[in-house]
């Protein structure tokens, strides 16, 4: 039986990993397992499958249920592996959350519903019917802009955790340093509390968040472990570095559309990954050069830190 994770487990960085599709916009589950192979190898401390990296509004639950089997026929239990649920309704959300429970994932990462806004008690009801039906752990993916999960929703669900089933947070752009900051005051010890604005990494890490499930950590994982090994032995200088780094690409990828831009930034890494699903998939030509001049300076900046 599966090993479903608890807050423990939600730590350090945890890749949102990337969703590659061949010309015919079809999974390609060869190029899938070399990215699982590649984030093991570098030593991340688990995989998140199917969030907004991953392109995880354009999957349906089988391609979902695929991913997390191939992950977990790669990585033979070394790391956990989450499953991304973004969808508009807690029926489909169920039927994502039991797919993915069925092929191995070990929790599920969650969106609010997406599109239409939803009250606080509605969110509420969402995670926890998730949960109950399905039996999974909840990480919050508190990413809507315009309709954030707040501290006291988050302080709620975790005063009932039995019926929501909630063991952490990613908070992304819904959430700020300061939403950070009193989660981690009032319930960091009920939940890992996660950090995710790619261009604000350093200081939310620094502030104490418990690590990040980030799309800068699966574009640039390796750059974002050096960061968090740097945190936790208090070298701020290398922190900081890394940090200007990462935001440096992540500014040129999301400077025209956030799904095209981080495709191309993989192919341009070597990691063959093919397009987007349509219509998010043009990028124009100036935008590429951008972030192969970003890249540069990335490994630059990598290089210096580590002394080669």
């Amino acid at each position: 039986m599966t090993r479903l994770l608890t807050k423990d487990d939600v730590v350090g960085i945890f890749p949102p990993v990337i969703s590659p599709f061949n010309e015919n916009e079809e999974l390609d589950l060869d190029a899938f397992r070399k990215e699982i192979r590649y984030n093991l190898e570098l030593g991340v401390t688990g995989v998140c499958i199917g969030g907004s990296t991953g392109e995880g509004h354009a999957l349906v639950a089988e391609e979902i249920a695929d991913m997390v089997a191939a992950a977990q026929e790669e990585l033979a239990g070394k790391i956990p592996v989450m499953a991304g649920i973004i969808t508009t309704s807690s029926r489909e959300a169920v039927k994502r959350a039991k797919a993915a429970r069925d092929a191995g994932a070990q929790a599920v990462m969650v969106t609010p519903p997406i599109y239409q806004i939803c009250s606080d008690d509605g969110v509420f009801d969402y995670y926890s019917r998730i949960h109950g039906e399905s039996g999974m752990p909840i990480v919050v993916y508190n990413v809507l802009v315009n309709a954030g999960v707040t501290p006291a929703l988050m302080q709620r669900m975790s005063d009932n955790l039995e019926q929501t089933g909630l063991i952490g947070t990613k908070e992304s752009i819904g959430g700020s340093l300061e939403t950070l900051t009193e989660l981690l005051e009032t319930i960091g010890d009920r939940i890992s509390v996660t950090w995710a604005h790619d261009w604000l990494l350093y200081p939310g890490l620094a502030l104490g968040a418990r690590g990040s499930i980030s799309g800068a950590a699966a574009i640039l994982p390796q750059h974002c472990l050096v960061m968090w090994d740097a945190i936790q032995r208090s070298d701020i200088a290398t922190a900081q570095k890394m940090h200007f780094a990462v935001t440096d690409v992540c500014s040129q990828i999301s400077r025209y559309n956030w799904p095209a831009g981080i495709k191309a930034c993989f192919n341009l890494q070597g990691r063959q990954v093919g397009p987007c699903r349509a219509p998010f998939h043009r990028v124009p030509d100036e935008q590429v050069e951008r972030i192969r001049a970003a890249l540069k300076r990335a490994d630059a900046a990598l290089a210096d830190v580590s002394g080669d």
